[in-house]
């Protein structure tokens, strides 16, 4: 598998235990899961991010890290905060080894430098806001049983689709495919 997917393929995997994704028997995705899914899913992204706007070589991925960063705290927080007045505590699925996933992601981009380091960057954050979006609208929103979280998700996700959108432009003007 691709590096620049790890980190969030393994909240997808557990996506995969879902009726009709797979012949494995798993747990229901339920709206604990999915808020922690969507709490990782924003704390990967403020980390990567976060590098972006640090170690970017050109000005264009600094200034798109540190959006990226902001915007993903922001969302995070409003999860966090939904969580806590619905008393849900995020529970992440079995076997979740995003964490783990996620470092394999800092080295690799810790290892780059220079134009290295932005193309990596881009194609990397490309990569995990279709992935995120992707589950978003075909596993996680239809999962969603609470009205709140899921006008939550409903509001946020236009931001995810900007990043991509930004995150592309970013790329094609700097010659990364």
């Amino acid at each position: 598998m691709n590096p620049l997917r790890l980190s969030f393929a393994a909240l997808l995997a557990a996506l995969m235990m879902l009726p009709g994704h797979a012949a494995v028997a798993g747990p229901q995705l339920d709206d604990a899961t999915i808020l922690a899914i969507f709490d990782q899913a924003n704390a990967i992204d403020i980390y990567t991010a976060r590098m972006g706007a640090k170690y970017g070589h050109s000005q264009a991925v600094r200034e798109l890290g540190r959006a990226v960063a902001a915007d993903h705290e922001m969302v995070q927080q409003m999860g966090r905060d939904l969580a806590r007045t619905l008393g849900i505590v995020p529970t992440p699925p079995a076997g979740d080894t995003s964490v783990a996933d996620q470092a394999k992601t800092v080295a690799m981009l810790s290892a780059q430098s220079g134009t290295g380091f932005d193309a990596a960057y881009l194609r990397h954050e490309i990569a995990y806001h279709q992935a995120v979006i992707d589950a978003l609208k075909n596993t996680l929103l239809p999962a969603i049983s609470n009205p709140e979280f899921k006008a939550l998700v409903n509001k946020v996700l236009p931001g995810f689709e900007h990043h991509l959108a930004e995150t592309k432009a970013v790329a094609r003007k700097l010659g990364v495919n």
